[in-house]
């Protein structure tokens, strides 16, 4: 008993209830199955569909129309009434919780998760293991550090732009009260007493601008 895809059952005409014979391209003998049920992805672009040679659209036209793929109780692929084919499996990570600080661990495990699987599965197993992870690694590293470049130099280019306009602020008010320093030296003012005035005068200006700054 098989589902089929109703991508594949349409130009095959099936439809549940039907039988066909399944020729083994690997030199088994043919199997006689039953289609019970007709299935659609939601989604043919999921991860799910990736490992699929079909990429789960039922139908693949090329120098040989293939169809599938079927879809059958697991015990009957390792009852022996098959062949056996390979396996495969797709890991899809979950990298909400990753830092940039954990890129290059994350690479190394990348590169040498491959080679830690193989004595886990056995000397019989043949296995291979693929990953684009490093190289997407590398590409994001890059990224960041492009990225860093041109906040630290817009960083420091308002660094200089705020300092030349302190220094013209400076300029100007230390015109604006230059007449009236000569007009409170000329009135007997001393020198400390003006400087007082003039650190009064900065310190209200200073202290409500550190005040606001954090806001």
């Amino acid at each position: 008993e098989v589902a089929l895809p109703q991508a594949a059952a349409r130009p095959l005409g099936l439809a549940p209830g039907a039988r066909l014979t399944l020729t083994d391209r690997l030199g088994g003998k043919p199997v006689r199955v039953r289609v019970t049920g007709l299935y659609r992805p939601v989604s043919a672009s999921a991860p799910y569909w990736r490992l699929d040679d079909l990429l789960g659209r039922g139908v693949k036209k090329s120098d040989v129309t293939m169809y599938g793929p079927l879809l059958a109780d697991p015990a009957l692929l390792t009852g022996g009434q098959v062949s056996a084919g390979q396996a495969s499996w797709l890991a899809s990570a979950d990298f909400a919780s990753v830092s940039t600080g954990r890129i290059d661990p994350l690479r190394r495990a990348a590169r040498t998760g491959g080679a830690a699987l193989r004595p886990a599965l056995g000397p019989q197993a043949s296995t291979t293991a693929s990953t684009a992870l490093p190289g997407v690694l590398d590409r994001v590293q890059r990224s960041l550090l492009v990225s860093r470049s041109t906040l630290l130099i817009i960083g420091l280019q308002l660094i200089l732009l705020a300092g030349y306009a302190l220094l013209l602020v400076a300029r100007l008010l230390g015109a604006e009260r230059a007449a009236e320093t000569r007009l409170l030296r000329a009135r007997g003012a001393s020198r400390r007493r003006i400087a007082a005035l003039a650190g009064a005068e900065a310190l209200l200006l200073a202290l409500p601008a550190a005040l606001c700054a954090p806001l």
